[in-house]
């Protein structure tokens, strides 16, 4: 028996929407090609899962599914006419008295004369199709555009903030070029119109999605909410206590910034204009977090200088109590 859709998710016919996603992620994930390079099995069970995800994510698709099985998905297939079934309207059994105008023997008789199917009375035809509708079971099949593709892209971080193109190729489909944007996160979404499976009965193709990662930055990152740049800056102990000015990387190259004296690991500052491309065209501010840092091995000089330091210094930890 052919294992239905479900099955192929390894998820139950009751479901939720996020469960249907999150099965499809890790199996699209351990199935693709790029991960399993000329092993034939894998890709099939990749294009059978991306397949089942397809009817399985878009909830009419599913209700058909669910419903008629695959005759469901077939191009023109009318739910209305496998639901009634031959021989009811509108879920009525039919009365050939009632159409033909028959009201006992009197009445009138499509086949003919005295007998149940003629015999006098002069020859009848007609057409069952013509009866029950049969044009609308003859009906051209609609166009229906192409399943979308799902796939992931992985990037540098240096490559996702200032955008790249990349070229992507899928077995048995031509080389696909895909220019990511500038300023794309971990978990940004890419649609390419029509480089999806093709469409049915001459609809469209379908789109191919892409879920962007972005590999980690030593210094630069992103936070959760908002666009702005986050930049983890190191500072010696007499930059932060007298006060300098640092030279800070950006995309428009080093600018220098100022350290107040006296700053402190966690103190931020921001640079406006200086950090990540946004969708208006402009840029999103550049905040530096200040990290103190000190020598994880001291030499003598040092040592003696952190003395000095010591010595002249309040004790920090006066007054720490509960």
């Amino acid at each position: 028996m052919a294992e239905d859709f479900y099955a192929r998710l390894g998820v139950s016919k009751g479901a939720t929407p996020q469960e249907i996603k999150k099965a499809y992620r890790r199996l699209a994930k351990e199935l693709h090609p790029d991960r399993n390079p000329g092993d034939k099995a894998a890709e099939e069970r990749f294009k059978a899962v991306s397949e089942a995800y397809e009817v399985l994510s878009d909830p009419e698709k599913r209700k058909l599914y669910d419903q008629f099985g695959e005759l469901g998905l077939k191009e023109g297939f009318d739910p209305n006419v496998h639901v009634g079934g031959f021989g009811r309207a509108g879920g009525r059994p039919i009365d050939f008295e009632e159409i033909f105008g028959g009201g006992g023997g009197g009445g009138f008789n499509p086949f003919g004369g005295g007998g149940p199917f003629g015999g006098g009375g002069g020859s009848f035809s007609f057409n069952f199709e013509d009866l029950f509708g049969g044009g609308r079971r003859r009906a051209e099949p609609r166009a229906q555009k192409g399943a979308d593709v799902h796939s992931e892209i992985t990037l540098d971080f240096v490559d996702a903030l200032r955008g790249a193109e990349r070229t992507l190729r899928f077995p048995g489909s031509p080389e696909i070029r895909v220019r990511i944007p500038a300023g794309a996160k971990e978990g940004s979404k890419i649609r390419v119109r029509g480089k999806g499976q093709p469409g049915r009965s001459g609809g469209p193709a379908g789109d191919l999605i892409l879920t962007v990662h972005v590999r980690p930055h030593r210094h630069f990152y992103w936070e959760s909410e908002g666009d702005d740049l986050h930049l983890r800056l190191p500072l010696t102990p007499a930059e932060a206590v007298l006060g300098a000015k640092v030279a800070v990387p950006t995309l428009d190259g080093e600018v220098q910034l100022r350290i107040p004296p006296g700053s402190q690991t966690g103190d931020k500052l921001r640079l406006r204009g200086k950090g990540a491309p946004t969708r208006g065209g402009g840029r999103s501010d550049l905040i530096a977090h200040l990290e103190v840092k000190v020598p994880a091995k001291a030499d003598s000089r040092v040592e003696e200088a952190l003395r000095t330091v010591s010595e002249a210094m309040a004790d920090p930890r006066a007054g720490l109590s509960l």
